[in-house]
């Protein structure tokens, strides 16, 4: 299968899927834990519930950051203290607004939420096609990253290119992976 029908294939399972949250088992790994930092994708349309998560982030006094989206396929994470905060962008996903002194920089004490259309066991991912998280990953090699979808989402063997980059981690609403 190439990219393109995997993205339509787990499109349509996703859009089928019952809403849920990830699960709570994600709280108990070592990678939330010691995060001082959580910057984690708004949930929208039909993704795993990331609500959740932001507030329990915030509650357990993490910071924590949710991206902007920039020209040019390029992303900035800035600093919430509340989901009221958001507003729809121009593509209508939850973002804030634009606030220089809100950017936050990830560093070894960052986990990172990341989207996907689907997962692979190997941690790989197919996202939108705008590679905004391929390129933040790769550009940020020192946090760990941690793949939210729902468990139909995940298959065994996704195809690859050389500036995909795969998660630590995947947490559906059933496991870590």
């Amino acid at each position: 299968m190439t990219k393109a029908e995997i993205r339509k294939k787990y499109s349509d399972i996703r859009k089928h899927t019952e809403p849920s949250k990830v699960t709570e088992a994600i709280y108990e790994t070592q990678y939330y834990i010691n995060a001082e930092k959580i910057f984690t994708f708004v949930s929208f349309k039909d993704e795993i519930d990331t609500i959740p998560f932001i507030k329990k982030a915030l509650a357990d006094g993490k910071k924590t950051a949710v991206p902007i989206m920039l020209e040019k396929g390029r992303m900035v994470f800035a600093e919430i203290s509340s989901v009221s905060e958001l507003v729809p962008n121009r593509y209508g996903i939850p973002e804030p607004n634009y606030d220089s002194g809100k950017i936050l920089v990830s560093d070894g004490g960052t986990l990172i939420a990341v989207p996907g259309l689907a997962f692979d066991e190997k941690k790989y991912r197919i996202g939108y096609g705008g590679g905004y998280y391929d390129r933040y990953l790769s550009e940020n090699i020192y946090m760990a990253a941690v793949g939210l979808c729902y468990e139909a989402q995940i298959t065994d063997v996704l195809p690859r290119d050389e500036n995909d980059v795969p998660v630590d981690i995947i947490a559906t609403e059933e496991r870590i992976l």
